[in-house]
């Protein structure tokens, strides 16, 4: 998967075999992680061995602001959604956490995939071009989006009810409730809005809309309710 996004002047996103080094780095221990590159130029990091691993111990604006100095921000592509439009000039960054663990790793200052920062740090996680196949497995991870801080702007997380469990995304509401309470206690604020999405575009799945039917919102409403209709995957 591909989030539509990039940085201001920069036209694409490298992915393996196309200069950029992806090897699995030792495991940096620690409950919230962080893969950080050096904005050079106005533009976030290209160059994987230019980029570390590092423990934080909290999402504050400071951090979610990083990427703001290589201009990393929500772009306006066509396939999105029109309401999406007026986040685009907020801070953008990638996240991922772990199932059960709440383990949670974030990409600072970095254009790399999600695939790529997870390298050697969860469980299960396989990215493979060999033979001209892209073979991605992402552990027991949910992948999502930060656009803007704490609170302004909202999270975005891909679901999907009928997806594997490597796949890397949310297969039922209890996944989105979990994702909900990590972030809240990592120090997101409880009126931050949460969007279920449907990638490579942000656009929001139909589950979503329903789920803001029912009053679901932002963090708090999600980490708030144990149960929902039609939330639970079949």
């Amino acid at each position: 998967m591909v989030w539509k996004s990039e940085s201001w002047g920069y036209n694409g996103l490298p992915m393996a075999g196309q200069g950029v080094t992806s090897l699995p780095r030792p495991r940096q221990e620690g409950s919230l992680i962080a893969l950080v590159g050096k904005t050079e130029q106005q533009r976030v990091s290209i160059d994987r061995n230019k980029e570390h691993l590092e423990k934080i111990t909290r999402i504050n604006d400071d951090v979610l602001g990083y990427n703001l100095d290589g201009k990393l921000v929500l772009m306006r592509y066509a396939q999105n959604d029109r309401e999406f439009d007026l986040y685009t000039t907020l801070p953008f960054v990638k996240g991922v956490t772990e199932r059960e663990t709440g383990r949670t790793l974030l990409i600072l200052g970095s254009n790399a995939h999600h695939i790529e920062a997870m390298q050697g740090q969860f469980s299960g996680t396989v990215w493979s071009t060999k033979e001209h196949e892209d073979l991605k497995k992402y552990g027991n991870t949910i992948r999502w989006i930060n656009v803007g801080d704490t609170k302004e702007g909202f999270i975005g997380l891909d679901y999907n009810s009928r997806a594997k469990a490597m796949d890397g995304v949310a297969l039922n509401y209890q996944d989105l409730k979990f994702v909900a309470e990590t972030l809240l206690q990592f120090g997101y604020s409880p009126q931050k809005k949460l969007f279920v999405l449907q990638p490579p575009y942000i656009v929001e799945r139909i589950e979503g809309k329903e789920f803001r039917k029912q009053g679901l919102e932002t963090l708090a409403d999600y980490a708030r309710r144990d149960t929902i209709a039609g939330g639970r995957k079949k």
